[in-house]
């Protein structure tokens, strides 16, 4: 039988819908339907952790990372993904490399209702020479970067994730 995992607190790249779509469909050949992602985002937010730009090679990169802050009123907006199977989060799990440069970490999110949820997260994992000084902006990425990454990201790849038994 399969379980429901553990709701994800997103907060860059996975904030966008089409991308989801792409990560989460069925098959490689299953056209990416973004009308059944929508339902599962909601606007929430993460206390005490910043979210910064990478730096690679020589410049900024698309993906952003989230790091604790020592600013006691820090926070970050994203969304509370909703999964329905144990699959699709081991495709985000495959997808952020979770494990070696990101690694989940419990929080408590914080949505629109007043409530708090516990979720995981993607926490920066990797060397901390490639976190930025700079803010890492969702609308600037969906308006100047999500084409190219789009490109730069799925030329080629496949990503796993057995179907639930």
């Amino acid at each position: 039988m399969a379980t429901t995992p553990r709701p994800l607190f997103v907060y860059g790249t996975l904030c966008a819908p089409e991308l989801l779509a792409m990560l989460l469909r069925e098959s490689d050949e299953t056209a990416p339907d973004v009308d059944k992602i929508h339902p599962m985002l909601q606007p929430a937010t993460v206390k005490g952790y910043e979210r910064r730009s990478l730096y690679f090679g020589s410049g900024y990169a698309q993906q952003p990372a989230v790091i604790a802050s020592k600013d006691p009123n820090a926070s970050i907006q994203g969304c509370l993904l909703t999964l329905a199977t144990t699959s699709q989060r081991r495709k985000l799990d495959n997808f952020e490399g979770e494990g070696e440069a990101y690694k989940c970490v419990p929080v408590q999110v914080h949505i629109a209702t007043d409530q708090s949820v516990a979720a995981d997260m993607y926490l920066w994992n990797g060397p901390m020479e490639k976190i930025s000084p700079d803010p890492w902006d969702f609308t600037a990425f969906v308006k100047n970067g999500l084409q190219d990454f789009f490109l730069n990201v799925f030329e080629g790849m496949e990503f796993g994730g057995e179907e639930d038994q």
